[in-house]
């Protein structure tokens, strides 16, 4: 198992998660500027992946280095990056929604994005906050469910590609990131677990 609960293994599974999302963001931009009809909505919410990847290589470099090798500040740094990327992702989606003219979509999308994203960073707050009272116990519940369905879910992911009708060099792309995700959440899944975790949320 030690693939799994190594620090530097996440933080290395992050920075490339990271670094994909940045490519994927520039590849966007780079696309619709050379397109024909140029999709603005397009462009700015590719500006949100790119910023996406920025918060997570900025949570996985560090880890990666061994600056921060504690389950539950790594889990509560996490959390809060995935709160501040929905609310980056929602607000540029949205606004993209918004100039191509789905102004309904756009208004839902920001919203969801800020209202869940304040959630996610209460939560991470909450986590290492130091005190262990009954939603610290709720929250610890949530967060066990939760990573034990992502873990799941990423790993399917690994082998789904191969079955399906990708390209060989894209299932081998899709495989690579799913094995990337699943180093995340298994980490972060028996980050949960651990002692320190477990005590320091009243469990």
């Amino acid at each position: 198992m030690s693939l799994l609960d190594k620090p530097k293994n996440f933080g290395l599974a992050a920075i490339v998660i990271g670094i994909v999302s940045l490519l994927i963001g520039i590849m966007a931009i780079v696309n619709e500027a050379i397109s024909d009809d140029i999709a603005f909505g397009a462009i700015i919410a590719a500006v949100g992946t790119i910023i996406y990847g920025m918060l997570i290589l900025g949570i996985g470099l560090p880890i990666y280095r061994g600056e921060d090798t504690n389950a539950l500040s790594i889990l509560g740094k996490f959390v809060g990056v995935i709160g501040l990327a929905t609310i980056v992702v929602g607000i540029f989606s949205g606004a993209g929604s918004i100039v191509e003219g789905n102004i309904g979509t756009g208004v839902v999308s920001i919203i969801v994005g800020i209202v869940f994203g304040i959630i996610l960073i209460w939560v991470a707050k909450k986590i290492v906050d130091g005190y262990a009272d009954l939603m610290d116990s709720i929250i610890w519940f949530i967060l066990l469910v939760v990573f034990i369905v992502l873990t799941i879910v990423s790993l399917v992911g690994i082998i789904t590609p191969f079955m399906g009708e990708f390209v060989l060099l894209d299932a081998v792309f899709v495989a690579v990131l799913s094995f990337c995700e699943f180093i995340l959440y298994a980490f972060l899944l028996m980050a949960v677990l651990s002692k320190d975790v477990k005590t320091a949320m009243g469990i």
